[in-house]
């Protein structure tokens, strides 16, 4: 799902009660403010000379509110819708990011969050190498984007610390934990640009959703769709929708955090059912753009490598949803690009065929995934018919920048601190989606 780009500058502006403030772009584009405050009142916004109040979209929640969903939220998140582009709007005197309406050039990155999970995984939190994000936000915010993508993962700190490396570090679902594995960090490249956010695994109903539909999700706050229920299963589920790039492009945002279990679904399975339905939702919106790039979490069409077991396909519920439906393509018509994350790597995959090109940018700042072979199988097949044609993966932390040059797109894929690894010409125009680094 997306949302929002930080003014990091009203820190200050909240007398120091605030956690942030952003911007975001809902569905067909709609611009929302945030605020995260630990006020008793919600700021006001400065629109072309009118100060306009913003409303309380989740009040404080000091009390947990079941053993099963035990987060502590102790800020307010205000909000506001904002008037359409031109009209100048300020918090605290200073300018909100501007929304552009076509942007040129395009951050990305995902699950960034430092890994908390018991029993062995406690990723060093308090070394800046080791858990890098801070930096990977500087230098991408240095990049100076017209707009920023998140794949999803923010949150990874689910567990209490047993190692010195993380010591003192908050865990749990509650703010506080938002705050240091998000907000914190994130400050610099959340006040560089608008940002679109989508959902990940890790923010599903069963772990830190409650944050998300608080902090993140563009549609107005329901009680009842919020994670806060016993048995959330709708929740889990939001339906696609698009983010206009201009005229002849979008971003379809697809939410596919429920869609984490790694194992082959049985037949009938309501995932399934649930997610081919939605894959019907995209095509109906791909019709409306002639250039569209898929947003979501999980990997399709992708790939990741474990030790023990060997190379693993993309996600065997997103899979099965697709295998059913019988487009022209394994993906809707329409579809050129595909962004996602979950694999701890940077992955850019072409195939023979019609299948859209697959981005992978999962390596933020969460403990990256063992370093991939050098070889592949060969005629290496990620879904029936579909042929991987060509790949490349590293599995170091950065991020990926993609800007529009001479009508064509370039890809970047950038170190933590902003040089750049792999330069990319890709081509989009039509298929087969190829790309060219020999630059």
């Amino acid at each position: 799902m997306v949302c929002f780009g930080l003014l990091g500058s009203a820190q200050q502006a909240i007398a120091g009660s605030g956690i942030s403030s952003y911007v975001g772009l809902g569905p067909q584009g709609q611009a929302i403010a945030r605020v995260v405050t630990r006020a008793t009142e919600c700021p006001a916004l400065n629109i072309d000379g009118h100060q306009v109040p913003m409303i309380t979209r989740a009040e404080p929640r000091e009390t947990p509110l079941s053993p099963e969903h035990p987060a502590i939220f102790s800020v307010r998140v205000c909000e506001l819708v904002l008037p359409s582009a031109g009209l100048q709007v300020l918090l605290d005197g200073k300018k909100l990011p501007e929304v552009k309406g076509v942007p040129r050039k395009i951050v990305l990155l995902g699950d960034t969050g430092c890994r908390l999970k018991w029993p062995a995984a406690y990723q060093p939190c308090n070394d800046p190498e080791a858990w890098p994000l801070a930096r990977v936000a500087l230098s991408a915010a240095a990049e100076k984007p017209d707009l920023v993508i998140h794949v999803g993962d923010y949150h990874y700190r689910e567990s209490r610390c047993l190692s010195e490396g993380c010591a003192h570090s908050p865990h749990g679902y509650g703010s506080d934990t938002w705050e240091a594995d998000f907000f914190e960090p994130m400050r610099p490249l959340l006040q560089a640009a608008p940002w679109v956010f989508t959902r990940g695994n890790h923010e599903s109903c069963a772990r830190a959703g409650q944050g998300w539909f608080r902090f993140f999700d563009p549609h107005a706050y329901d009680p009842k769709h919020s994670c806060d229920e016993a048995t959330p299963t709708e929740a889990d589920f939001t339906p696609p929708y698009a983010v206009p790039l201009g005229p002849q492009q979008q971003l379809i945002v697809f939410d596919s955090s429920a869609a984490a279990p790694e194992k082959i679904p049985g037949p009938g399975t309501a995932a399934v059912t649930a997610y081919a339905a939605q894959f019907e939702q995209v095509a109906a919106l791909a019709r409306n753009r002639r250039h569209n790039w898929l947003v979501l979490h999980h990997p399709v069409l992708g790939y990741d490598y474990l030790p023990l077991v060997g190379y693993q396909k993309g996600n065997p519920t997103l899979l099965a949803a697709l295998q059913g439906k019988h487009y022209p393509a394994f993906f809707p018509e329409g579809i050129q690009l595909t962004l996602q994350g979950h694999i701890h790597t940077f992955e850019l995959d072409s195939f023979q065929g019609r299948e859209p090109m697959t981005l992978i940018t999962g390596f933020g700042g969460s403990l990256l995934e063992p370093e991939f072979p050098k070889w592949l199988p060969n005629l290496f097949q990620l879904a029936p018919g579909v042929t991987l044609a060509e790949t490349h993966a590293t599995q170091q932390f950065g991020y990926t920048v993609l800007e529009q040059r001479d009508g064509r797109w370039t890809l970047l894929e950038k170190d933590t601190g902003g040089h750049t690894r792999l330069h990319c010409t890709l081509q989009l125009e039509q298929a087969p989606y190829e790309f060219d680094c020999s630059n």
